[in-house]
Order: C-alpha cells, then sequence, then structure tokens
C-alpha cells in the first residue's frame, strides 16, 4: 500500500517524523519532499493521489488556509481515495471543511501512543480499498498558475501601458487575498522585476513603489511585535522565591515618588529648626 501525505510546510518538522514512523512500520509514504528537480511538481503530486491507498491530511490551521493542501484534498474526495485526517499542529475550527466529519487522530512526535494510533488507522483503512472512479474526474489547476503565467509574460514580453495596469490590478489584488508568506513574498518578487523593465511607466513605477512600501511595512510590523508586560522578568520576592507581581519589602517601604509631589521633587525645602530650648 501507498500512503500520500498532503501537508503544509510549515508543519514539515513534523510531518517528516510521521512519515518516519510510518516507513519504521513498513509503509511506502509519499509526499512532496520526495521530488527532484525537473519534475512537473503539480502533475506528479496528482499521479501520487490517484495511486495511493491511504491520503492523510495533515490537519492544522496552516494546511486548512493552504491553497494547494485544499487542490489535493478536493481531488482525493473526487477520486473517493480513503482520507485520514491527522492533526499535526494547532487548529481553531474545521467544521467549514469537508473533512469536519470525518474522525480526527491527534499526532505529537514525542507521543508513542499517538504514533501507533496512526499506524492502526492506517492498516484499518487498507483493509477497504477502493476503485477508482470510472471516468476520472477532472484534475484541479496548478496552484498560483496566474503568478506564473504573468511572471513569464513580464519576463519574456513588453507589455503595453494597458497590459501593465492589468497586471497590477492582479497583483494587487493577489496581495489582498493571498495568506502564505512565501507566495506574498513571490508577488513582491514579481513586482520588483516589474519595475526594472526599461519599458514601464512611471505610472507603474509610482504604483510599484507604493505596493511595495505598504506591503513591506506591514510585514515588518508583523514580524517585530512588542514584548507583553506580563511576560517581562520581574526579579524574585523574598518571600516565594518566584516570579510574581508582588512588590518586595523594600518597594512597600520605599516607593517610587511620583514626579511633581513633595518627595520626589529634585528641590527639597531646607528643614526648619523649632526655636526654644530642647525638650
Amino acid at each position: 500500500m501507498r500512503v500520500f501525505l498532503s501537508y503544509s510546510r510549515k508543519d514539515e518538522s513534523v510531518v517528516k517524523a510521521l512519515a518516519r514512523g510510518l516507513e519504521a512500520a513498513h509503509r511506502e509514504v509519499w509526499f512532496d519532499h520526495d521530488l527532484v528537480g525537473g519534475d512537473a511538481w503539480w502533475d506528479s503530486i496528482l499521479t501520487n493521489i490517484r495511486d495511493t491507498s491511504v491520503f492523510i491530511f495533515a490537519l492544522s490551521d496552516a494546511s486548512l488556509h493552504s491553497k494547494p493542501c485544499r487542490l489535493e484534498l478536493d481531488y482525493a474526495l473526487a477520486l473517493d481515495r480513503p482520507i485520514l485526517p491527522v492533526e499535526v499542529g494547532p487548529v481553531k475550527s474545521f467544521r467549514m471543511s469537508p473533512i469536519a466529519e470525518l474522525q480526527v487522530i491527534r499526532f505529537r512526535p514525542t507521543e508513542v501512543q499517538t504514533g501507533m494510533a496512526v499506524l492502526a488507522a492506517v492498516m484499518d483503512v487498507d483493509q477497504r480499498p477502493r476503485p477508482l472512479p470510472d471516468p476520472l474526474p477532472k484534475p484541479p489547476p496548478i496552484p498560483y498558475g496566474y503568478l506564473l503565467a504573468l511572471g513569464r509574460q513580464i519576463e519574456s514580453t513588453e507589455l503595453s501601458p494597458a497590459d501593465q495596469v492589468d497586471a497590477l490590478d492582479q497583483l494587487r489584488r493577489a496581495l489582498g487575498e493571498e495568506t502564505d508568506t512565501s507566495v506574498r513574498r513571490d508577488i513582491l518578487t514579481i513586482l520588483r522585476n516589474l519595475r526594472t523593465k526599461p519599458w514601464r511607466t512611471n505610472r507603474t513605477e509610482r504604483e510599484i513603489d507604493a505596493l511595495l512600501f505598504v506591503n513591506t511595512t506591514r510585514s515588518l510590523e508583523d514580524d517585530v511585535r512588542p514584548e507583553s508586560p506580563s511576560r517581562r522578568a520581574r526579579r524574585p520576592c523574598r518571600q516565594c522565591r518566584r516570579r510574581c507581581r508582588r512588590p518586595s519589602a523594600r518597594t512597600r517601604r520605599n516607593p517610587t515618588p511620583e514626579l511633581g509631589s513633595r518627595s520626589g521633587s529634585r528641590r527639597s525645602r531646607p528643614s526648619r529648626r523649632r526655636s526654644g530650648r530642647p525638650g
């Protein structure tokens, strides 16, 4: 039997651990890590989905939002392949997913019993083989094919001003719709490539600069986030020897004076002695 693994790149380390475990149990596993240079990668993926006995969908928020993963899942369902959802990462909700009605198996590399549960489910599905439908359903288009076509068009031909406007509209729309980090990076690369062309118009150059500035700034803001005050390092108090929010005894005795108060002013009034004999 052959097991097909559909996964997001963000879950690659967990999926590799899952694949190693299945291979140790003498199960043939295929996922796109086996592709070599020069392969028609999408055609190879679709061929292996047709040849698989068990289709494992590595379930996570990343795979649910991945366009290639959704296309692979839809094609496996159209082929009536046995689907086995395996949770490999955090999942908020998948009620709107086609696998919502299927039993989900949890897998964690550090928990041996979860690997045994996945293996048992794979062996159970293997005992109920399903033939392919006849005729075969129409294969799904290559993901992000419009970006590939647009990139080739910019590289090979000179675009007219009207074609440049159309290309910018497609790329602007893609930046608003695509959430995958690698895809957004490819879109920005296409924009930079278009900007270097000698035939691009001044209007195209201005719009590209604006798109690059907005999206590059947004990505930097996402990467750099302020540290939460609750996670800042605190000194352990002397009583419980733990990092807590309880002020220390020294802080309670000598609270920090506020600016503008008498005790906090930099210039203090000289103390006046009471006249008369001491008591």
